[in-house]
Formats: C-alpha cells, sequence, structure tokens
C-alpha cells in the first residue's frame, strides 16, 4: 500500500506544462490513464496498471479465479470541468485474464460499451480525432516509427478510481488532463469534425459501412490515368479471351498501371473495375480481401493455383490469371 501511496505522489504534482486544464493533484487511489486509440476505436477497452491492482486487498485478489473473473458493471463518468462536471453512467465488464506468462495483477482490463466510447470522443475531441489519424494512417505512422502520441504534440489523460465492495467494483473516471478549449487551435473545428467522425465511425450500421464502399462501372484500359482514388481492391478483364485477374493496391490504379507499364502476369487485359474501400481499411486488411477474392476464383474458374477442378470451365466462365495466391 505505501509503494502505491508513493506512485500516486510522484504523479501527483503539479502539471507544468501549458494550455492544459487540469487539477491540482491526482485523486486519492485514482492512477492516470493515457486517452489513447483502443479507447475509442475496436477494442473500447483498457489495461489496469499492475501496480493499481497489486494495491487492491489481499483477500479480493485471492478471491478472483476461473469461476470468478468477469463482472458487469456501471462506469460513474464525470465530464470535464469545462464541460460541467457532469455525472453519467455507463455499462462496462472487468475482467481478468487468464494468460500464459503473466502474472494475475497485470491481466486485468476494463471494456465498455459504444455510447461510453462515443461519449469520450465528444468530451475529447481532439484525442478522438488524433486517434482517427493514427488509425487510418496506420501503414504510414508505421514506416515512419510514430506511435500516436508522436502526433500532434499533446496528450490527454483521464483518471480511474476501481474500488472493490462485496466483491463488486465500483468504477469512476473523470478528467485529469485536458487541451484548453481555446488552446485546441481549431476548437470549433474539432468539435464540428469530431461529430461528423463519430457518426461516420462509431456510429456505423452495416448500411453505412457499405455506403462506404464505392464500386465502379466496367471501364476500357485507356480510361485508367484518370483513377486518382487510393485504397483499391480491382477486378481486370479481358472479354474477348475469357480472362480475369483479381488484385489490391494501397496506391491509385494510374499509380499502379501507368499506361506505359506491362503487367506481370496479364498484360491482355483491356477493362477494369475498382472497388474503393473505406479510408480506415488497413493494409492487412485490404490484403486479406484480395486473398479472399482469388481463393474464391479458384473454385470457380480454371487457373493454375490449385489442382481442384473448378465449377465452371473455360466454355462456361473465365479463366483466373492469378498466379500468387
Amino acid at each position: 500500500m505505501k509503494e502505491l501511496e508513493n506512485n500516486f505522489l510522484k504523479k501527483s504534482q503539479m502539471d507544468k506544462r501549458k494550455n492544459r486544464v487540469q487539477p491540482i493533484r491526482l485523486s486519492p487511489k485514482f492512477f492516470p490513464l493515457d486517452i489513447h486509440k483502443s479507447m475509442f476505436i475496436n477494442d473500447l477497452m483498457i489495461s489496469i496498471p499492475q501496480y493499481y491492482a497489486q494495491s487492491w486487498e489481499k483477500t479480493v485478489l485471492e478471491s478472483h479465479n476461473p469461476n470468478n473473473k468477469s463482472w458487469q458493471i456501471d462506469i460513474t463518468y464525470e465530464s470535464p470541468r469545462e464541460l460541467g462536471k457532469v455525472k453519467n453512467k455507463f455499462t462496462g465488464n472487468l475482467s481478468l485474464f487468464f494468460a500464459t506468462g503473466r502474472s494475475q495483477t497485470s491481466s486485468y482490463r476494463l471494456k465498455w460499451d459504444n455510447e461510453f466510447a462515443i461519449q469520450l470522443a465528444k468530451d475529447y475531441p481532439k484525442s478522438f480525432v488524433r486517434s482517427l489519424e493514427f488509425h487510418i494512417g496506420d501503414e504510414y505512422y508505421k514506416e515512419q516509427r510514430f506511435t500516436e502520441y508522436d502526433i500532434g504534440g499533446f496528450k490527454e489523460q483521464l483518471q480511474v478510481k476501481i474500488v472493490w465492495k462485496n466483491n463488486i467494483p465500483e468504477i469512476n473516471i473523470k478528467e485529469f488532463f485536458r487541451v484548453r478549449e481555446e488552446s485546441q487551435g481549431f476548437p470549433k473545428v474539432f468539435n464540428e469534425l469530431s461529430s461528423y467522425l463519430i457518426t461516420d465511425y462509431l456510429l456505423s450500421s452495416e448500411d453505412e459501412i457499405l455506403r462506404r464502399i464505392q464500386v465502379s462501372d466496367w471501364k476500357l484500359r485507356k480510361n485508367i490515368s484518370k483513377e486518382v482514388n487510393e485504397n483499391n481492391i480491382y477486378i481486370l478483364l479481358n472479354r474477348e479471351l475469357k480472362q480475369v485477374y483479381f488484385g489490391e493496391t494501397k496506391k491509385s490504379l494510374s499509380q499502379r498501371y501507368p499506361q506505359t507499364q506491362k503487367h506481370h502476369s496479364f498484360d491482355e487485359w483491356t477493362e477494369y473495375c475498382i472497388i474503393q474501400l473505406p479510408p480506415e481499411t488497413s493494409e492487412h486488411t485490404r490484403l486479406l480481401v484480395e486473398r479472399i477474392l482469388i481463393a474464391a476464383g479458384s473454385k470457380l474458374f480454371p487457373n493454375i493455383l490449385y489442382i481442384d477442378k473448378p465449377v465452371l470451365d473455360i466454355q462456361n466462365g473465365l479463366i483466373l490469371k492469378n498466379r500468387k495466391k
């Protein structure tokens, strides 16, 4: 317990950084939490610091086991001071994961629902927009060896308290550090952009996701120089020879296939169709979609990839020209 108090004291000194809203000290029994991408997108989850879990009563920790490892809870959340310190409750789940090679106190995770992610995005719009930038630019920032916090030159934080009562965790989350609205550079733009992106990313229904997948008509090869949209799945076709090719590219199709460049395995193509993916689609996902199309095509059309007999023959179908699975 003394070690935890020392940790709190170290983290509770007055913050010297400029243009930040902050309480003078970290509140007792709270831990600081950097606001990051996983709190808004995909995971909606945080890890509980090991030093913090170690501060829980020994009887609490000993009561946790494979039969007592997950707790449905209400998260009591207080909005930032600039927004009135309004309190609301959100649904969450605290879980203990028994992962090989990890200690018990390093294996607690707190997950919440989409409603709380939306509230955080509204209250911390600059962090939300920065998280989306890091998410959409995943491959670029990996190449640059950037972390999320290298973008924008700021870091906002929450503070979190977990108290156990009768084997049920009570969880409180509130502001620790927040960039002042007048110091956000473009606060109104961030608020408006955040609202739009919340709708487009956090509230996307299946129909909304499909809306962001754009499929072109079939076009002649000579038109390829006009294609400027990036992040695509594409289909190349020669109707006369009954041949087809599936591909993917991070670049635009005009960059991928300049008119003077020959195709490595299917230079006889005469038409193309583009499936433009949503901008946040990662390189991994785009490659996965391409491989699924090739695998499906190999089951339908004659090809050199598999020895299995396809469903359609040359008379009734197309020849798949892909040479890589």
